[in-house]
């Protein structure tokens, strides 16, 4: 698991939170209704998801150089908002290599994703969580009345051959 700075999440968080607050849709989760547009249909405007992805660029590139890798792509985006006793059941992201979560609202420690190895997260507010997608992993119940809100995605980053002029192939 690596946790890198968004250094951009002061500037941001405010216009992200309003674009998300235009956002419809609620998704069930363990008996509770947690605002999320993952229902949404894949080509569903998502006017915050544009301005994050195009921000978030710099970020991805660095940790791309990070991993040895030259290339990144991130495949899908969604937001969660956990209200007073929300939560998300454990799940995986198959069909992906890593997963990320941006924490855009932690209003507490003790609302970070918790992974059922037991593992130490340490991340705060505006901090990216990257980890492998296959590892179990769930959001505790919201137990205070405060907001929590995510922006979650699925990405890789890879080595991409490139001919003798640097180029990818």
């Amino acid at each position: 698991m690596w946790v890198k700075k968004f250094r951009k999440h002061k500037t941001l968080k405010k216009k992200l939170l309003s674009l998300i607050n235009k956002m419809p849709s609620h998704f069930k989760s363990d008996k509770s209704f947690v605002k999320s547009d993952w229902s949404l249909p894949v080509n569903a405007e998502r006017k915050y998801l544009d301005l994050f992805y195009q921000e978030v660029s710099d970020l991805m590139t660095d940790t791309a150089e990070d991993f040895g890798c030259n290339t990144w792509r991130i495949h899908n985006g969604w937001y969660n908002q956990y209200s007073k006793n929300n939560n998300h059941h454990w799940h995986t992201h198959p069909q992906s290599n890593l997963s990320a979560i941006y924490f855009l609202e932690l209003p507490s420690k003790e609302l970070i994703t918790e992974f059922k190895v037991k593992t130490k997260v340490n991340v705060k507010e505006g901090d990216i969580l990257f980890f492998p997608s296959y590892m179990l992993h769930r959001a505790p119940i919201n137990n205070t009345n405060k907001r929590k809100t995510v922006i979650a995605f699925n990405c890789d980053f890879q080595i991409m051959p490139t001919d003798y002029l640097g180029r990818h192939k």
